[in-house]
């Protein structure tokens, strides 16, 4: 009697189960969640980098805002005066700190915006909208603020430019994120099959 013995199942013709029973479900609602906080993400980088457009052609600092921001100061015990603000916004602007972080949040944000739309549709091409304006965000708004940083250690207290410094990173860490949330649906098996899914007919010949 022979040592070898094979099992076989009732009805095992003895192929192989198809590949499509194994493969991932396309899931939806998670590339739309992340296309919605990608939205979310791209209006808060539009803002930001209006306010520094709007700076970058500014003579001299808002007052509203210089009030707001040399109280913030003062009840920190930080002594500024008005004077060595408007000096210090003077040499960011020149310094082209301004137009670096404000173009590039602005274009970013409009990218991701877009993306984040696309994305909501289950367009591939949104994906790709979405990681090239958050790359752009990061670059220009980590690069902005840290020139900021820059100029703030030659003209203003040490706290200050130890605050500028953290909101720098902050910056940095928050565009981060973006580029992750962007890149999630093309890592995830199963949001990558919801992209741009089509279906095929598939006729069986008997």
């Amino acid at each position: 009697m022979s040592d070898e013995f094979s099992i076989r199942m009732s009805g095992d013709d003895g192929l192989a189960p198809p590949a499509s029973l194994f493969a991932p479900r396309p899931d939806k609602k998670g590339p739309k969640t992340i296309a919605i906080l990608l939205i979310m993400g791209s209006i808060l980088m539009i803002l930001v980098g209006w306010g520094d457009f709007r700076n970058s052609m500014a003579d001299d600092f808002p007052d509203a805002d210089l009030d707001a921001i040399l109280d913030n100061y003062q009840n920190q015990e930080i002594n500024i005066t008005a004077e060595e603000y408007q000096d210090y916004h003077d040499e960011v602007r020149d310094d082209g700190a301004y137009s670096v972080r404000g173009y590039t949040l602005i274009f970013g944000g409009v990218l991701v915006l877009v993306g984040g739309i696309l994305l909501f549709r289950l367009n591939l091409l949104g994906v790709k909208l979405s990681l090239a304006g958050s790359t752009i965000g990061l670059l220009g708004g980590f690069g902005g603020t840290w020139m900021m940083a820059q100029v703030s250690s030659e003209m203003l207290p040490k706290e200050v430019t130890t605050v500028t410094e953290l909101m720098s990173y902050l910056c940095g860490v928050c565009m981060a994120i973006c580029v992750a949330l962007a890149a999630l649906p093309i890592l995830n098996a199963s949001a990558r099959a919801a992209l741009n899914e089509k279906v095929h007919l598939v006729n069986e010949e008997e």
